[in-house]
């Protein structure tokens, strides 16, 4: 097998590269080491054979690669090695993207049903696997089903869409049958819907079932709220007609236990899975208030402040006042307070212009003066690691992403703000949740200049910036 070996630069850093992804040949299964692939690592094979050692011991993870010559999608593992051969379409998890978690189909009957972003995210980053069926797509009848960890169908390819497991099932879309939810058996637990979210605490939500328009059941362009068995739950279950149960303007995604409801009088509301109240976050001063607000992550989420400034006030406009953004903890409390700048102005001050949400105990954001991304302490909203970064993404397994604010490259820092990776990597087209770690690995592409044009490769690496697979982009 040719293994390429030829020296490459990438973005400055000299490096000897090496492949190790998707095989097409039972003779490259057979000698362990995975084929046609284009390689543009980082390192030299010795290092990638020791990186490759280092992560086999640390992750149960499988980690989606494609055939740069067939595009066909599998898997290998920590280490880099190939468990599953490239064999599929697609998948319903891809690295640089974070998983889809609702129905977006439209049904030839011309009804269109489009779930709004309304803050949902996936813990694993795109293309990773756990133990949970993976939705996989069959390239001979394109229709969807779920694989193992062996790429084995545990339920059967015969769906139009099929999204990650989230809460035990997995939402799938048919022709003749909707939006619907699978156990991990393959039983449709429940379906007939026009659209519909995955499940989150108990809870999903739904546009309207199929035989709603000729019942004359309308939906007022809102949601409903369902359990596991299909019934209707949290306020839906209060309704009076089968028109009112769709009483939700946005559905609620829940994480770390609680769900954003929304904003009421200026004050941030989440709920339980129950319909309880569980928390109500306010500012604490006039003028100040909370116009948007994120899901709980490791005990904390992101609020969006507005304080509005004498301007506004007199009705200029286009003057909206000065925004900024916070975190408040599981008791509606803010980590840092906002405070006022002078009695006319309402101005943030020792908040932050951006934020992410947390990981690993700490936030990133951005420094409101400096413009620059630091992390923050959960706890005490002090700068743990300050701000010198143009950006950075959160933190897991005890590595994360920043960029380099001198040459506007992505590298990767431990949780003390040193590089680990050095800064040579592109990332562009990769989403904020794709770009965390799992197992000790996390997605990248960089350009690499070797023979007689710059090529672009993307993959998985580990907290020293080593390939483990990578294959062009």
């Amino acid at each position: 097998m040719d293994v390429a070996k030829n020296a490459l630069r990438i973005r400055g850093f000299a490096a000897a590269g090496i492949s190790v992804a998707c095989m097409l040949a039972a003779a490259c299964l057979a000698a362990g080491v995975p084929c046609n692939q284009v390689a543009y690592a980082s390192e030299t094979e010795s290092q990638s054979q020791t990186a490759n050692a280092q992560n086999a011991q640390s992750s149960s993870y499988l980690y989606a690669v494609r055939d740069s010559e067939t595009n066909l999608w599998g898997f290998v593992d920590a280490a880099g090695t190939q468990v599953i051969p490239c064999q599929f379409e697609s998948l319903g998890s891809l690295p640089g993207q974070s998983p889809s978690l609702v129905t977006t189909y439209s049904p030839n009957n011309g009804t269109k049903s489009y779930f709004p972003d309304f803050g949902c995210a996936y813990d694993l980053p795109g293309g990773v696997m756990n133990d949970d069926p993976f939705p996989a797509q069959d390239p001979d009848t394109e229709k969807w089903g779920y694989i193992d960890k062996s790429g084995e169908w545990t339920i059967e390819p015969e769906y139009e869409q099929a999204r990650m497991f989230s809460d035990g099932l997995g939402l799938v879309y048919s022709e003749d049958k909707g939006a619907g939810f699978v156990n991990a058996q393959g039983q449709l637990v429940a379906s007939g819907y026009i659209a519909a979210t995955s499940f989150s605490d108990g809870v999903a939500f739904v546009s309207g079932k199929l035989d709603d328009e000729k019942n004359g059941i309308k939906h007022n362009n809102s949601y409903a709220a369902i359990d596991k068995n299909g019934a209707w739950t949290l306020d839906s279950a209060k309704s009076s007609t089968e028109t009112d149960r769709y009483c939700y303007k946005q559905p609620i995604f829940f994480h770390d236990g609680v769900g954003f409801e929304g904003i009421k009088d200026g004050k941030a509301i989440y709920i339980d899975s129950k319909g309880s109240e569980a928390l109500s976050a306010s500012s604490g001063h006039d003028g100040v208030s909370i116009v948007d607000a994120g899901p709980f992550y490791d005990g904390y989420a992101t609020i969006e402040l507005q304080g509005v400034d004498m301007w506004a006030k007199a009705g200029y406009t286009g003057m909206g006042g000065t925004t900024a953004y916070g975190l408040i903890d599981k008791t509606g409390a803010l980590v840092k307070d906002p405070t006022a700048k002078s009695t006319q102005w309402a101005t943030l001050v020792d908040l932050w212009g951006g934020i992410n949400h947390a990981g690993g105990g700490m936030v990133a954001a951005q420094d409101s003066v400096s413009g620059l991304w630091g992390y923050l302490d959960a706890k005490s909203g002090e700068w743990k690691i300050q701000p010198l970064f143009s950006e950075a993404k959160p933190f897991a397994d005890g590595m994360a992403y920043a960029k380099d604010f001198a040459t506007d490259d992505w590298g990767i820092i431990d949780d003390s703000g040193a590089w680990t990776a050095v800064p040579r990597l592109d990332n562009f087209n990769s989403d904020d949740q794709s770009l965390v770690a799992a197992g000790g690995l996390v997605y990248g592409t960089a350009e690499a200049v070797g023979g007689a044009a710059p090529v672009t490769s993307e993959g998985w690496m580990n907290a020293q910036g080593l390939w483990v697979a990578s294959w062009k982009l």
